[in-house]
Order: structure tokens, then C-alpha cells, then sequence
């Protein structure tokens, strides 16, 4: 992480000055406390609020570059809120800079904090360094995002696993495009739409991924005592992975994908109420794994797993007659 010196903070007030900065905090006091660090820092325009109704109204009616929330030590409705915001189910800009504040420091390490997708967490009470150094690194550091069945926001992996996988996003960041004059990262609709979409096919490569692994951790689990007193649980957990994968899916995805999902599905709802079976377990996998390959993102390189396509191209030959077998 870069450090960011009180010189640089003072070169960078310049840049802040016209930045739209919104700040939630119910307490008066403390409200005004976070915004004299960030007048220090330089910004100037500021949206105050101490409730979240508002927070949602302002966020839905003007853009925001940097949005400052305080989450109380019971949550009183912000993870919620940025989820929301994520989701496209309200708001303006989705990819706006969340930075998360607050006195509890159980809070930091919370799961649910972590994947609501602000994109940091500053424990109080901080200095100015602390908060400049966050905001820096919203500007020039901040993390791609990446998208999964129940998570979207921020890659926090570490720097050279990022480096070393194609399926983070750089989103658009309003800050950024506000300090830096950097046109490329202003959250214009155009860009929105074009991110949104790149994000959703990385969320059908990564759900077929995980329905792989679960298709293939079921299979190699055959001979284990203890399958059948959780096989049909994960059945169900399999089953909704596949069910959000085909929702998923767009016309523009092509007809492939949506036929290997729906053959995976009659695979999968045929061994609902049947004890175990390798042979189900065999197709089940097989079919998984097609939809793996074929959902590959355009620009990833081959992997072991990719050695075994010529295999996978095979399967439709004879999954009609595997389904027979295993279905009736």
C-alpha cells in the first residue's frame, strides 16, 4: 500500500475542493468531527445526512464522488443500503467509493461488513494521515471488482493474485475522475452499462466454476460413509447455484449455455429422491464441467482442466443415452 505523506496531502487539496463528498453519521458531533478532517484534506462540497432515507434519496437524485458512512455497532441499515447500491436497485452511480467508519473494532473483521461491497473500513478515532491515506488509495489504488453468486465488490485478494487472474474488473470511480481529471474512469452511463455488462458475464464464468466444484467434490465424495446423510444437501446447494447461473443468462450469451444449463438441471433434478449413484455422480460432473468450458471468459488462458475439453466435447454423443441410464 502506498504511503501518503502530509505533503502530498497538501498538494492534493486542490484536487478535492469541487469533489461531491456525501456523509452519513447520526451523531451531530461526530458528523462534524469527520468533516473538519476531510476540510483539512481539501474537500469542500458536502451532502450531510443522519438518516438513511435520505442517504437514498440523494444518492438516487445527484452523482456522489466519495460516499463516507458510519455503521453503528448494530447495523442500522447501511450494508443493506450499499448492497442495494451495488445492485443497481436504486442510486445513480453504483460503483461510487464507499468508505466505511466506525468505533467498533469488531466491526472490522465482520464478514458482513467485508462483502457488502464498501470498498474500506477506517476505525475511529483516526487522524487526518489515515483518512487521507484511504482517500488516496481510492483515488490511485483502489481494487477491481469481482463478482460471485452471493458476493459484488471490491477484489481483496492480495496484489499479485489480481496480477495473475483476468477476472477482476477496473470499475468507473468518480473520485478519481474528479482529483485526477481522468476521463477514462467518470461513471458516465455508457461506461456503467459496459461495466455492468463485463461483470455479469464474470459472474457466469465464476458461478460455472463453483457448480463445477461442487459437481466434482460430490463425485470424488462417493465412496465417503458419511454421503448419504448430507447428499441431499448438497443437492439443494448445487441446485441453486445452477438455478442462479440460468437466471442469469441473457439471449445474447448464446444458445449453448443456456442448453448445457438446462440438461445440467434435468441431470441434476433426476437425482433428487435417489439414493446415490456413481454412475449419476460420473454425468452430473461431466456435465458441470462442459458448462465450465464453455463458459470461459474470452481472454483466459488454458488451464489443466481445459486439457480435458477434447473429453467434454465428447458428451453430447452419448448423454442422451447416460441420462436414460441414470434417469429411467
Amino acid at each position: 500500500m502506498k504511503k501518503i505523506s502530509r505533503v502530498a496531502i497538501s498538494m492534493q487539496k486542490s484536487h478535492y475542493i469541487d469533489a461531491n463528498i456525501l456523509l452519513f453519521d447520526r451523531t451531530r458531533v461526530v458528523r462534524k468531527q469527520t468533516r473538519s478532517v476531510l476540510n483539512v484534506l481539501g474537500f469542500k462540497t458536502f451532502q450531510e445526512f443522519q438518516d438513511l432515507e435520505s442517504v437514498r434519496l440523494a444518492l438516487c437524485g445527484q452523482r456522489v464522488d466519495v460516499a463516507v458512512l458510519n455503521l453503528d455497532a448494530v447495523d442500522c441499515g447501511v450494508l443493506r443500503l450499499i448492497q442495494d447500491l451495488r445492485g443497481r436497485r436504486f442510486g445513480i452511480d453504483p460503483f461510487v467509493p464507499i468508505l466505511l467508519t466506525t468505533w467498533d473494532a469488531k466491526l472490522q473483521s465482520l464478514r458482513p461488513v467485508l462483502e457488502s461491497g464498501a470498498d474500506d473500513v477506517l476505525l475511529y478515532p483516526f487522524s487526518t494521515a489515515q483518512m487521507g491515506q484511504r482517500i488516496n488509495n481510492l483515488v490511485h489504488d483502489r481494487k477491481p471488482f469481482v463478482v460471485t453468486e452471493d458476493y459484488f465488490g471490491p477484489d481483496r485478494r492480495a496484489t499479485n493474485l489480481l496480477r495473475n487472474d483476468p477476472t477482476s474488473i477496473v470499475v468507473p470511480n468518480a473520485l478519481r475522475a474528479h482529483a485526477l481529471a481522468d476521463r477514462s474512469a467518470a461513471p458516465n452511463v455508457e461506461r456503467i452499462e459496459d461495466t455492468f455488462a463485463q461483470l455479469r458475464r464474470l459472474k457466469i464464468r465464476n458461478l460455472a466454476r463453483r457448480i463445477w466444484y461442487l459437481a466434482n467434490r460430490l463425485k470424488e465424495s462417493y465412496s465417503d460413509p458419511a454421503l448419504p446423510d448430507r447428499y441431499e444437501r448438497e443437492l439443494v446447494t448445487l441446485r441453486k447455484s445452477v438455478i442462479i447461473y440460468h437466471k442469469t443468462l441473457l439471449p445474447l450469451d448464446g444458445e449453448n449455455l443456456r442448453a448445457l444449463c438446462n440438461s445440467l438441471t434435468g441431470v441434476l433434478g433426476g437425482m433428487f429422491g435417489k439414493p446415490p449413484s456413481e454412475k449419476s455422480f460420473e454425468l452430473l460432473e461431466q456435465s458441470a464441467l462442459a458448462l465450465r468450458v464453455a463458459s470461459k471468459l474470452e481472454h483466459e488462458q488454458g488451464d489443466d482442466d481445459d486439457a480435458i475439453s477434447g473429453e467434454v466435447a465428447k458428451i453430447g454423443k452419448v448423454q442422451g443415452d447416460l441420462i436414460r441410464a441414470v434417469l429411467g
